[in-house]
């Protein structure tokens, strides 16, 4: 049923209604990056907790950090040139994630909950890989949080700044719908969709000349090859093989497709098409 069909006063806004009186209430809704504005009066308890379940309820005075990541609203003074934003999907109860985060980041983060399985968390200094790993495995093993996260690109503080986190948003949404795991990367994902904005030529060209030499072995030793930037060591480390039994499927690869895995650019041509080998077959 629809929300207006609801409450007949509903009002529905693309940026957040700053004019609004005493006697409505907002409700943000994040996946549609819109705002609800229903009045008071319609609202029953029951209503409420059910509309705060699946939308965040606007304060008298919004969160600056929460206008600047939906609207493009830059807070003044703008304290920070550039920030990251971690996109944090959880089920279960999150009432101790505040204070991980707090024990972790100390006062280089800020969590925003957009809902109850939704966080935001605002990071102004530029955490590695290795250091988010760390928090992600505090989160399990002493808070016994479990979720998934999605790490952002760092991004300028700017009136832009909430259309390249909209993009973030979208593309954190269509990874969690096909792949599952704990931490999903800007890069990671990018490369993981580009195979499905390929022109259809491209996609064709693919699908009839390098599926067939795609099992799932080959599929994670390409994967895993274009994750160590095409070291045979390292990657053959991760495998658990041998060095020799990679160079010889890597060879065996070649005289079947002739794409050289050792070189960066027949590299990428394989990972795509593995990619787009996965993504089509578990749509």
């Amino acid at each position: 049923m629809q929300l207006a069909q609801l409450f007949p006063s509903l009002k529905q806004h693309s940026t957040y209604p700053t004019a609004h009186n005493s006697a409505t209430t907002i409700f943000f809704d994040s996946p549609n990056a819109c705002w609800y504005e229903i009045a008071k009066s319609e609202i029953t308890e029951r209503d409420a907790l059910l509309l705060r379940h699946f939308y965040h309820e606007c304060s008298e005075r919004t969160d600056p950090w929460l206008l600047l990541l939906t609207q493009g609203v830059v807070p003044k003074p703008a304290t920070y040139s550039s920030i990251r934003i971690l996109q944090y999907h959880i089920n279960n109860d999150a009432a101790q994630l505040k204070y991980a985060i707090e024990l972790f980041f100390m006062h280089d983060a800020y969590l925003l909950e957009v809902s109850p399985t939704t966080f935001w968390i605002i990071l102004f200094k530029n955490y590695s890989r290795e250091e988010l790993e760390g928090f992600i495995a505090i989160l399990e093993n002493d808070f016994y949080l479990h979720g998934q996260l999605f790490i952002g690109q760092m991004l300028p503080v700017s009136e832009m700044l909430h259309q390249s986190f909209s993009s973030e948003q979208k593309m954190f949404q269509t990874i969690l719908e096909r792949q599952h795991q704990t931490i999903y990367t800007f890069s990671e994902s990018f490369l993981t969709l580009l195979p499905l904005h390929l022109t259809m030529p491209l996609q064709q060209y693919l699908q009839h000349t390098l599926f067939n030499n795609l099992n799932d072995e080959m599929i994670t030793t390409i994967t895993t090859l274009f994750s160590h930037n095409g070291n045979m060591s390292s990657a053959a480390k991760e495998l658990h093989i041998h060095r020799n039994t990679l160079l010889y499927r890597t060879q065996r690869y070649f005289e079947e497709t002739s794409l050289d895995l050792k070189r960066s650019d027949d590299l990428l041509i394989a990972y795509l098409a593995a990619q787009l080998n996965k993504l089509t077959k578990y749509p």
